[in-house]
């Protein structure tokens, strides 16, 4: 059961500064009993930290300290709306919050936009971290774009990189629990639109992380098989190909896009809580995992 926040961690929300000064919130989860690690969550595209809440109190409950951060130009953090200039202002943002928390092990938790960003701040940075879960990573879109789209969105990008474009991503595609979808944090924070650069700037991410699948750390991969957003099957041959000290790939059966979301939630976070702690417990899993079917 997913219970509320307040009652078994310490919850607190704060700011920190990036080298290039702007301001990034974080809400804080410390369990009451002192924590076995660090969890950090990073969001997707044009979320924001409100919609990990029930996920954080999940993570404190099993004795995890765990940081949900707005990436710049996504909720209460500094930015222009869902643009960046460089990927790697992205990145940084995560080594921020990463450096900022120090202390404990640490893990690194990435849904969607999220789940790449992880995965390539792990190759471009060195952090100190025992394991990361990239939950439906954005390799490949689930439908690619139309050519004439990404030409489209090419030009714009040398006159005009913030002109907007709507994802098309509705709740439906999200989650079968429209009830509990509406009842996250900080609805009105969201957005529903992509710039041309920020758009641009992924895919060239995505490529680059396809192109050298090596990570140094042991490496959680998961996607839910009616996925209408991002690519299982490029979340699977990824997995496939990666070098890294052990890892994992799960697919969860009848699950859509935000699998922390759906109706049972509370297994795959539970799913996420024992791969962890068996990373704590024994620094690896020991063993190149096969993939695992749920």
């Amino acid at each position: 059961m997913i219970v509320d926040s307040m009652d078994i961690a310490e919850y607190s929300t704060g700011t920190i500064r990036t080298s290039d000064g702007l301001s990034l919130f974080y809400r804080q989860w410390n369990p009451r009993d002192g924590a076995a690690a660090n969890v950090f969550l990073v969001h997707g595209l044009g979320e924001h930290s409100g919609r990990y809440v029930h996920v954080g109190s999940f993570f404190a409950e099993a004795g995890f300290r765990t940081v949900a951060f707005d990436l710049r130009g996504h909720g209460r953090s500094d930015g222009k709306p869902v643009f960046v200039r460089h990927y790697q202002e992205l990145a940084s943002d995560v080594a921020c919050v990463v450096n900022h928390f120090s202390g404990n092990p640490a893990f690194l938790f990435g849904h969607s936009l999220g789940g790449q960003l992880v995965l390539w701040t792990v190759q471009h940075f060195q952090l100190k971290l025992q394991g990361l879960i990239s939950s439906a990573p954005w390799l490949a879109l689930a439908h690619t774009p139309a050519r004439w789209q990404v030409t489209l969105a090419r030009m714009l990008n040398r006159r005009i990189p913030g002109f907007r474009f709507p994802t098309g991503i509705n709740s439906a595609k999200l989650s079968h629990d429209q009830a509990h979808l509406d009842s996250l944090v900080d609805l009105d924070l969201t957005h529903s639109f992509i710039t041309v650069r920020m758009y641009l700037e992924v895919v060239n991410a995505a490529e680059q992380i396809l192109s050298t699948p090596v990570i140094n750390i042991p490496v959680l991969i998961t996607s839910g098989d009616e996925d209408e957003v991002t690519s299982r099957e490029a979340a699977e041959n990824f997995s496939l190909r990666l070098q890294a000290p052990s890892k994992a790939f799960r697919v969860y059966h009848g699950f859509l896009h935000e699998l922390h979301n759906e109706t049972d939630r509370t297994r795959v976070l539970a799913d996420y809580v024992e791969w962890m702690r068996s990373i704590t417990q024994t620094g690896s899993l020991g063993r190149e995992a096969d993939p695992i079917q749920n």
